[in-house]
């Protein structure tokens, strides 16, 4: 498989198990696939619509020097197994030719979760947007989208969040941050995301995500790119916490690290989504973690698993510092509620963690 996918994102998990899998025969096979020099789908073999096939990925093999080109030629879909209920689409730099993501919805009616990676997935035309939004639309069993590395023009998000069906009850937007270049965070469409904030919700990740620095990477050149910088935009955070508090009632995940949030708005959130068991978020620190931990202890509620990405001020960042250790078990076990893990970084460089276990908090 010729794929570069980081291992920070669920995706990676898909694919490196595919990869480890023994070869098996077609009427075996659960999962397939299938590599696209063109935007010819093959046909699929008759003993893949008797062998319950529930997955498949599309991965771009495209040459780039052959990509415009080929976007304005004739696409084929065929008919294709009707139990496969997930579908990935990797790599698809610039996009799709117009009609060929409707031909493919059309021919996978019960696709319930949709994974997009690493791709301007509604094109550089007003022709293939109008292909992208009416693909999801028709996607009327969709339960989950993620949207990993994916770019969009301003606008083009919310357009999407308004498409989905209202079935679809997680939504992820999540990006690996780029120290490589110094306009990511410009590029991103911080301000459609409210729209991925669904009535009847259930989970939602508005993530960003560090690179992953174990693996080669030609842009970095120093070596240096760890953690991440989350985006400070007060409107784009404010319209996502209006939206939760609107209708977020009814989240058990929600993630918001891909934005800077206010201690204050950490409180918010906790109040208006009380069904919360999985909280992570990207939160402004003044002092340092003191503040934070004083803040939320005893109104954390059902939630179970609590990550905060740190975004230090120059004061916090001398005081974190001095500290061989950000938390104890003294300030954990005061947090009362639900919950029993605790991870806090500094813009996901210093990590520590913490687990509840027989009544004890203890490092892991």
């Amino acid at each position: 498989m010729a794929t570069s996918t980081p291992t920070s994102h669920p995706l990676s998990e898909k694919t490196s198990h595919l990869e480890a899998q023994t070869p098996v025969a077609p009427a075996e096979a659960k999962a397939a696939q299938i590599p696209l020099k063109e935007f010819t789908i093959p046909t699929f073999p008759p003993e893949a619509f008797t062998a319950g096939l529930t997955t498949l990925i599309l991965t771009s093999d495209i040459k780039m020097n052959e990509y415009q080109q080929l976007l304005a030629l004739p696409h084929s879909v065929p008919k294709l197994p009707d139990s496969i209920t997930n579908l990935t689409l990797e790599l698809f730099s610039l996009g799709y030719p117009p009609g060929f993501l409707t031909d493919l919805g059309n021919a996978l009616p019960g696709i319930k979760n949709l994974t997009i990676y690493s791709q301007l997935f509604a094109g550089t035309t007003a022709a293939s947007k109008t292909d992208a939004l009416a693909f999801l639309q028709g996607l009327k069993a969709l339960k989950e989208i993620h949207f990993l590395d994916v770019f969009t023009p301003p606008g083009v998000l919310a357009e999407i969040g308004a498409a989905l069906s209202s079935e679809t009850v997680f939504t992820e937007i999540s990006y690996t941050y780029r120290h490589s270049d110094p306009e990511f965070a410009k590029g991103l469409a911080v301000g459609d995301m409210s729209a991925f904030v669904r009535d009847g919700g259930k989970a939602l990740r508005l993530a960003m995500q560090a690179p992953d620095v174990s693996a080669a990477d030609e842009e970095d050149r120093e070596g240096t790119e760890v953690g991440i910088f989350p985006v400070q935009n007060a409107g784009a955070m404010g319209g996502v916490v209006d939206r939760l508090v609107e209708c977020g009632g009814g989240l058990v995940l929600l993630d918001v690290t891909v934005l800077e949030v206010g201690v204050k708005d950490v409180l918010v959130l906790l109040e208006a989504c009380p069904k919360l068991k999985v909280l992570a978020l990207s939160v402004s620190l003044e002092k340092g973690w003191e503040e934070v931990m004083n803040e939320v202890k005893g109104r954390l509620g059902a939630v179970e698993s609590l990550e905060l990405v740190g975004v230090p001020s120059s004061e916090a960042v001398e005081t974190l510092k001095s500290q061989d250790e950000f938390l104890s078990a003294g300030v954990l076990g005061e947090l009362g509620g639900e919950v029993k893990a605790v991870t806090v970084s500094v813009l996901r460089t210093r990590s520590e963690s913490w687990s509840l276990e027989s009544g004890k908090w203890t490092k892991v």
